[in-house]
């Protein structure tokens, strides 16, 4: 399928399909609705790690975890969310937010009266962020090019490299930093755990250490980490990118050297 028409489905299904998910989930009836008392929203930019911090809460035995459930445009995002909760069949229940979503998607609401509507919901605010905002864009563009997000342990890795064009390579970077700024603002004054991928989640030997932070500000027990999710993009930017040495060059001259310099194994041998 040519990338054009590729892209016109994806912003059709993104903008209209949503109401008619939307619809069929009011339709849906539900036996014996469920109020947890306990919720939670995670909110992040996409490649940040939030299937990974999800895929480890939603082993917690109270936890029911719902995915991207925003993903579409909705008429009513908060009517759709309590029916969602109701659906739950544990006493915390969470869902995944992207900022984009929030900024591109859901247009219609007032975005930082949304959030603070969810915390008076009784939802609890889980912040990811990812501070290399290079590392960001190349995950991106990786999974954009191989048309896979996530990667399970018993799935072997891929070696498939690309070619990165400078435009797009700027549109993740220029779009990551605008999501930042719009993420910022949005959180300022509200509530919330704030966790970064590179200090809590990049390395697995961290993972029950912030899993004990998080189940902590959700008011959990702890739990053992358990995942099988593993890294996608690999670290070594030779060893998934034919044009290394341009893409250093290009990052290098532009106001997101800073990046690559703190991203060590992007450097040449």
């Amino acid at each position: 399928m040519p990338g054009y028409l590729r892209t016109a489905l994806k912003s059709l299904n993104a903008y209209y399909a949503g109401y008619a998910v939307e619809a069929a989930e009011h339709l849906r009836p539900v036996p014996a609705p469920s109020s947890p008392e306990g919720r939670f929203v995670l909110f992040a930019r996409g490649r940040s790690g939030t299937t990974l911090l999800l895929s480890l809460l939603s082993r917690h035995p109270q936890v029911a975890c719902d995915g991207e459930i925003l993903r579409r445009r909705v008429f009513s995002p908060r009517a759709l969310i309590r029916r969602r909760a109701q659906r739950a069949r544990r006493s915390v229940y969470g869902f995944k937010l992207l900022s984009y979503q929030l900024r591109s998607l859901q247009t219609h609401v007032r975005r930082r009266r949304f959030l603070e509507g969810l915390v008076d919901d009784g939802y609890r605010l889980l912040y990811l962020r990812r501070r290399n905002l290079l590392r960001h864009a190349l995950s991106g563009l990786y999974a954009e090019h191989r048309r896979q997000w996530h990667q399970r342990s018993a799935v072997a890795s891929g070696s498939e490299k690309m070619t990165i064009r400078r435009r797009d390579l700027f549109r993740w970077l220029d779009g990551s930093r605008r999501l930042r700024r719009f993420e910022s603002r949005l959180l300022q004054g509200l509530p919330h755990l704030s966790l970064t991928y590179e200090d809590d989640l990049e390395d697995p030997r961290l993972h029950a250490r912030t899993l004990r932070r998080a189940t902590d500000w959700l008011g959990l027990g702890a739990i053992s980490p358990d995942t099988d999710l593993e890294r996608t993009t690999p670290r070594r930017l030779e060893a998934f990118v034919h044009n290394a040495d341009a893409v250093r060059g290009w990052v290098s001259r532009s106001a997101y050297a800073s990046h690559l310099d703190s991203a060590d194994s992007l450097r040449a041998a």
